[in-house]
């Protein structure tokens, strides 16, 4: 029992590393097309961990293996298996409006292969030429690297984490997906 207790621990807090490893990696790419393209008003992207269930949704839809590509559904965009995919990081990565992502790591049963699926909101704001950060919407000021922030970047926007109940829980979760998905 103390063995299987120490494996969900190790799973959530890889689990965390991962979601904040997603939400950085987009925001670099995000972060080089507003600098690159003079996007005034891209928005740092917050990790919410309530958006894995969309994705694995979404995944359960199409089988656990689906094809690379870009889906947009109920005000959200997803990104299927963006694994080594510049154009589809792309699509999914630059939308300016969005505020929040999330990504699900898993493992095609038929293939053995890595998928990684993203799915962000769909912002509300066209793009804005100029230079970045310099356009933000309220409540967002501009960082360093030119991108749009939450005033309150001290938190993770409006999803704050709640101890490691909740984070316990959702590796849980994540636990018997991936071993339902491979």
């Amino acid at each position: 029992m103390m063995k299987f207790l120490i494996l969900l621990l190790l799973l959530v807090s890889t689990a965390y590393s991962n979601r904040q490893s997603c939400a950085d990696e987009i925001n670099a790419l995000r972060s080089r097309y507003a600098n690159e393209l003079s996007i005034a008003n891209m928005n740092k992207l917050i990790y919410n961990p309530k958006l894995e269930t969309k994705s694995l949704e979404k995944l359960e839809s199409s089988g656990g293996c689906p094809d690379k590509s870009v889906e947009y559904g109920d005000g959200y965009i997803f990104g299927f298996n963006v694994n080594n995919s510049n154009a589809l990081v792309f699509h999914v990565a630059s939308n300016a409006g969005s505020m929040e992502v999330a990504c699900v790591h898993t493992k095609c049963e038929h293939t053995g292969e890595s998928i990684t699926t993203t799915v962000l909101d769909f912002g509300k704001y066209q793009i804005l030429a100029g230079p970045p950060g310099s356009r933000c919407s309220e409540n967002r000021t501009a960082d360093s690297n030119g991108l749009c922030s939450p005033e309150n970047s001290g938190k993770s926007g409006k999803y704050v984490r709640k101890g490691w109940v909740a984070d316990f829980s959702r590796g849980l979760y994540q636990l018997f997906r991936a071993l339902r998905f491979g």
